[in-house]
């Protein structure tokens, strides 16, 4: 029997990589998707997505179980010692907050049910770009594809290897994160962020649902100061009836993990020998608020619809370039920051109406300020 050769193979099954499989499955395409984690494992990320991301989850189709998608359409912004507070006033809903471990085991088996295959607990240790197809060596065997879509995440090595050379902030942002169950069981999704944890821009993001409580720091500067800022935040918000429980203790044993936002601006290419970058892997995580989910999925529709065209033409790398243009024309904007200083917005924030709208409007939609 012949081998198979996929029209794609897919690295990472997260946001972006099942997204991409589910819409590249549905166009009638051979698609391998593979992550080297098994089912269930635990994503940190900001926890949520815009609400702009409505249309793109309905265009995938895919059912989601109760409580793994939660809207809500309320936020109020907080300083950084939580004495003063805003609530802006958007119409509709801001967003959904999202339990990750399930969103992501609901993304891959909807790309499965449309026909992908998918392949958890394989490392791909190497790929080999040759003149007419990819090669990935797993850990125990090799498959071929036409294509190759990178979505693998923090994990750059992949990259380095076919030829993208990733380039962060001078000044790096990094998250650290804590989760818990939501013992008040309180139906209402309830979502904060605390402006101005010090003079970079730092901030805080609080979510609750009737499962989970999560707060995370969004620190900006150098990794070791991470914790402890997430600790004195964990009291802060336990002392200010932001949170159910002091997380406090669980926050000292937590990481912080870099996180890439805005990164995609200043890369020179997302395109390589018969290969796209996208998601986290591509810096895909807005800039103003650090949510990488949306971008990500965003990132792998654009790319979908790029290698859809290319596997239809005799001419495949010529329409991937087109790639680079294609997402900077839709998704740009929605990644650039507000290109304001934050410090000196917040004492209108907290005490003009208009000011805390247009705040929530460029934190949670991309909008400028």
């Amino acid at each position: 029997m012949a081998e198979t050769i996929y029209d794609a193979a897919i690295i990472g099954a997260g946001p972006a990589g099942a997204t991409a499989a589910i819409l590249l499955a549905r166009k009638g395409r051979q698609i391998v998707l593979i992550d080297r984690e098994k089912a269930g494992h635990a994503v940190p990320c900001a926890g949520w997505l815009s609400a702009r991301a409505k249309n793109l989850l309905d265009e995938i189709g895919c059912t989601f179980p109760d409580g793994c998608v939660t809207p809500f359409s309320q936020v109020t912004f907080y300083n950084a010692d939580c004495t003063r507070s805003a609530t802006p006033k958007l119409e509709g809903p801001i967003g959904y907050l999202v339990d990750r471990t399930r969103f992501d085991a609901a993304l891959t088996q909807h790309a499965v049910s449309l026909g992908a295959v998918l392949l958890l607990g394989e490392e791909a240790r190497d790929v080999r770009l040759s003149e007419a197809q990819v090669t990935i060596k797993l850990t125990a065997s090799a498959i071929q594809s036409r294509l190759l879509v990178l979505a693998t995440g923090r994990v750059q090595e992949l990259a380095s290897r076919v030829g993208f050379s990733p380039r962060g902030s001078d000044v790096p942002t990094w998250v650290a994160q804590v989760a818990a169950p939501n013992e008040s069981k309180e139906a209402q999704a309830h979502v904060a962020v605390i402006l101005g944890l010090d003079s970079r821009g730092s901030f805080g993001f609080c979510a609750q649902n009737k499962d989970r409580c999560t707060l995370s720091v969004n620190f900006v500067g150098e990794a070791t100061q991470a914790i402890p800022t997430l600790v004195q935040l964990c009291k802060v918000a336990v002392a200010q009836g932001l949170m159910p429980r002091d997380l406090s203790s669980l926050a000292a044993q937590t990481k912080p993990i870099r996180c890439p936002a805005g990164w995609a601006l200043d890369l020179d290419t997302h395109v390589a020998k018969h290969t796209l970058l996208v998601g986290d892997a591509g810096g895909f995580v807005a800039a103003a608020s650090n949510e990488g989910i949306y971008p990500a999925m965003w990132s792998a529709k654009v790319a979908a619809d790029v290698i859809d065209k290319a596997l239809g033409s005799p001419y495949s790398q010529d329409e991937l370039m087109t790639f680079d243009t294609q997402w900077r024309m839709q998704i740009a904007d929605h990644l650039r920051s507000p290109h304001t200083d934050i410090r000196f917005l917040l004492p209108l924030i907290f005490s003009n109406q208009a000011m805390a709208d247009r705040m929530a409007a460029a934190f949670f939609f991309g909008e400028n300020i």
